[in-house]
């Protein structure tokens, strides 16, 4: 069995007993894992508006004027982001997508969903390490340095705010931010660079299940992408073995792939293993390394997996080259786009000094002493070790939201769990 996989299967029962969590929380999947996947069994989720019935649109500003793009990225100028809007005086939330993901994943509209019916503008961004926002709104086209993507969030967060002022009217009374996964991380550094500017003045800041570690936390997602299954030699060989259970299943008569899917599934004979649901999430992270390998790459010339800029013309295909990005995972990215070009401006330190000053360790007392930042996460998410959650409750204390189950952000929609987000943030719970 994977290293990375049996480590976290041990450490879920362990995790439980470190630091306070909610004992009276019913969540039912109890495999981390599937929480992750699978998210909160319906009956358990808080209802929120329907997407058709929320006041919203997207909108894009321009936040590197001076940049050039080839023609066939010329979509990407300007940086896309999602609006949604009161028509009185209200706060405005920003919300950080996680890792690779847009301003539009599904995660991040339901969480948009939660503040704009309890009252608040919303803002989503995308992570830093999305496509769209590399070449938009990354100044150095190497994301995955705390300060340096907290600069080019804090950056991008001034214009669209600005932005949407102008073209909706809006009357804003304070500003809040939360993220998710990464975003969260990024969430934290960003208020922390606001402490000093004092632009936004956030009132509230809400992490949701951030690594501590980032660098750390990497590897494990790197290593699920490698996980052993039986019977299959390839990633190829995996999706077609995966494609074979779900089809065996649905020859059963049942069509309702969405209340099934990971349900009655786990139920049957076709039940998906451990390992192999976590080479399920790893492959959503290794597609995630490749878009950011070869966007980063593109964007700074390195020649690494993308043609020269000339070259790229609108007609121009790019799948060969993503491809060629898909086997450099994030740990590949570290060691052969982001610490060559650290270490060039941080002569004499080592790549340890680098994940240090990315990790949340770093603005330990920011976050320790600020009566308005939260944290809200889970004792088995597998993106943590013992220590960084044993860190997270110790640091935040009474202001750490812990659940004993749920993985990584699988229990989000949980009616509890958005009723402690509302409680800390504000905003009219429903």
């Amino acid at each position: 069995m994977n290293r990375c996989l049996l480590f976290c299967l041990m450490l879920l029962p362990l995790l439980g007993n470190l630091a306070q969590a909610d004992d009276d929380f019913v969540y039912p999947v109890d495999n981390a894992f599937l929480a992750t996947i699978a998210g909160t069994p319906s009956v358990l989720v808080a209802p929120v508006p329907e997407e058709v019935d929320v006041r919203q649109t997207d909108l894009a500003v321009t936040v590197i004027p001076e940049r050039q793009l080839p023609p066939a990225l010329s979509r990407y100028h300007q940086l896309h982001y999602r609006l949604a809007w009161q028509n009185h005086p209200a706060p405005l939330m920003f919300l950080i997508a996680g890792t690779g993901s847009g301003y539009d994943s599904p995660r991040l509209d339901y969480l948009k969903r939660v503040f704009w019916q309890a009252g608040m503008h919303v803002i989503v961004l995308s992570s830093p390490t999305n496509h769209d926002f590399i070449a938009a709104a990354s100044r150095s086209g190497l994301p995955g340095l705390g300060l340096s993507d907290a600069r080019d969030l804090h950056t991008a967060m001034s214009v669209a705010a600005e932005h949407a002022r102008e073209e909706k009217n809006l009357e804003i009374t304070e500003y809040r931010l939360t993220g998710f996964s990464l975003g969260a991380l990024n969430a934290a550094f960003v208020a922390h660079l606001d402490d000093d500017l004092q632009q936004f003045d956030f009132t509230r800041t809400l992490l949701l299940n951030p690594p501590v570690d980032l660098y750390a936390s990497i590897k494990r997602l790197d290593a699920l992408a490698r996980t052993q299954v039986d019977g299959v030699s390839s990633g190829d060989s995996f999706y077609e073995h995966i494609f074979e259970k779900l089809a065996r299943h649905f020859e059963s008569g049942v069509t309702d792939i969405e209340s099934s899917l990971f349900a009655d599934i786990q139920r049957s004979d076709n039940a998906l293993t451990d390992p192999e649901l976590a080479m399920l999430i790893g492959a959503v992270f290794r597609f995630a390394a490749a878009d950011l390998n070869f966007m980063a790459d593109l964007i700074t010339e390195g020649g690494r997996y993308s043609p020269p800029h000339e070259e790229l013309k609108v007609s121009t295909s790019l799948t060969p080259y993503l491809r060629r990005a898909l086997f450099c995972d994030f740990g590949c990215y570290l060691q052969t786009q982001l610490w060559p070009a650290w270490s060039s401006d941080h002569e004499g330190k080592t790549m340890e000094d680098m994940a240090w000053e990315t990790s949340l360790y770093s603005i330990e007392p920011f976050l320790r002493t600020n009566p308005d930042i939260a944290v809200l996460t889970n004792a088995d998410d597998f993106i943590l070790t013992e220590e960084n959650y044993q860190f997270l409750a110790d640091t935040f204390g009474e202001r750490a939201f812990l659940y004993p189950r749920g993985g990584h952000g699988g229990n989000l929609q949980h009616r509890d769990v958005v009723l402690q987000m509302l409680k800390f943030m504000g905003g009219n719970a429903q």
